[in-house]
């Protein structure tokens, strides 16, 4: 009886934590409410309810301003991924079936430039996160619009298979390449910024 009821305790434990992180009380998980931490205030483009788009600019040869629109219309992935965040390494935060953009389709759309080194990503509240361009171009990596064929809160989310959640930018708004080592808010704070998801989570002492 009491086995029962302390495995009860420990399951309600976990779906409680799942559920914090979700709303953004994790720390260093990236992508979810936790972001607006960062904010001082909204730019214009995040007070625009519906209407969102994307940037990519920095070291491309043709800079792109995209809707939702082309985003539709471009070439679909879906992938099935697991979100885990380093508080809570066992716990999926969130799963299913993300749908969206190849984001090395994006790049090469955009065409980067020789001496770009990193891709730098934001969202309309402060929040940043980094990929190199070897990660950036992996044919896994998307940009979602959708999860289990319904359209995300956050417009788009980057969806990043076998890394740590703090890389999974959500309401991402602009894109930018640049040739030195950008780091996000997390990597900068000293959490792994290659953020590969391992038995024992990287993080600062």
């Amino acid at each position: 009886m009491r086995a029962g009821v302390r495995r009860l305790r420990f399951r309600m434990a976990m779906a409680l934590a799942a559920l914090a992180l979700v709303v953004g009380l994790g720390a260093a998980c990236g992508g979810g409410e936790e972001e607006a931490d960062f904010t001082d205030t909204p730019t214009e483009s995040a007070t625009a309810g519906s209407q969102w788009g994307l940037v990519l600019d920095g070291l491309v040869e043709s800079p792109l301003n995209l809707t939702p629109e082309d985003l539709s219309a471009m070439p679909k992935t879906t992938e099935y991924v697991e979100l885990y965040c380093v508080d809570y390494p066992t716990v999926p935060v969130e799963k299913g079936e993300w749908t969206g953009v190849r984001l090395g389709l994006l790049l090469e759309q955009a065409g980067v430039s020789p001496q770009a080194v990193k891709v730098a990503f934001y969202d309309d509240y402060g929040y940043s996160t980094d990929l190199t361009i070897a990660t950036a171009m992996q044919e896994d990596v998307i940009l979602a619009y959708e999860r289990d064929g319904v359209p995300l809160d956050e417009n788009l989310r980057l969806v990043l298979p076998g890394k740590w959640g703090y890389k999974w930018i959500s309401g991402v708004a602009h894109i930018e390449l640049v040739d030195y080592d950008f780091t996000g808010v997390w990597e900068s704070r000293g959490y792994s910024d290659e953020a590969d998801i391992t038995a024992e989570p990287s993080s600062p002492e």
